[in-house]
């Protein structure tokens, strides 16, 4: 499996480019303005991209996702409860010029909990997990799990945002479809660093229940 992050934008989004080192196909997730990189990345790791998936529809996850799809000539995937939150994106940009005119993808495939999405020979399932968005999602691929904002290096989405829920139902969605898992498993974040599950069971302060929940 290959795995590539793509950090960048003004609040610093991960990208990622997820491949089958067997058929040499691969995934985009979660493309946002730093789309000069993402696309001189996908030409110097000879992958093609077959599909768009989105944890969420934010701002910083989404704003490349038209250009992406232009380019690339791909479908885009998302879970149907983030239509709204990608709705609004118009409004969003006008709150953040530094994005310019951002414009709204058409939704190709809906996904929702329990799917699988192919990448050659690798299956991604998706998690919905609702909390730093009504519709976000996690991807589950063999070890690795594509958190998007769910879950970071010690610390949690926020629930305050467009589509946010409750930090309740957020670190419910954590706990029952994410810390159900192993250990050793991998958790790459829509910011910051790369974690894993066992550490972030110990530690998270919203896991572990140092931190008050309302």
């Amino acid at each position: 499996m290959i795995l590539k992050c793509i950090p960048g934008g003004i609040f610093l989004t991960n990208c990622y480019i997820i491949g089958d080192e067997e058929t040499n196909e691969g995934i985009l997730i979660d493309p946002g303005e730093q789309m000069d990189e993402i696309l001189a990345e996908i030409k110097n790791s000879g992958l093609k991209i077959t599909k768009i998936v989105n944890t969420h529809t934010h701002i910083d996850h989404v704003a490349g996702v038209q250009q992406a799809k232009e380019e690339l000539g791909v479908k885009f995937y998302l879970h149907p409860e983030d239509e709204p939150v990608l709705q609004v994106l118009p409004e969003a940009a006008a709150r953040f010029p530094q994005f310019g005119n951002v414009r709204v993808p058409e939704i190709d495939v809906y996904i929702e909990e329990g799917d699988e999405i192919e990448i050659g020979s690798l299956k991604a399932k998706v998690l919905h997990t609702p909390g730093h968005s009504w519709g976000s999602v996690c991807l589950l691929i063999d070890d690795h799990v594509i958190s998007g904002d769910t879950l970071f290096a010690g610390s949690v989405g926020r629930v305050d945002l467009t589509g946010g829920t409750s930090m309740r139902e957020l670190v419910g969605s954590i706990k029952s479809k994410l810390m159900t898992l192993p250990d050793s498993y991998n958790v790459y974040p829509g910011h910051g660093p790369f974690t894993t599950i066992g550490i972030e069971r110990r530690s998270n302060p919203f896991i572990t229940g140092d931190m008050d929940i309302l």
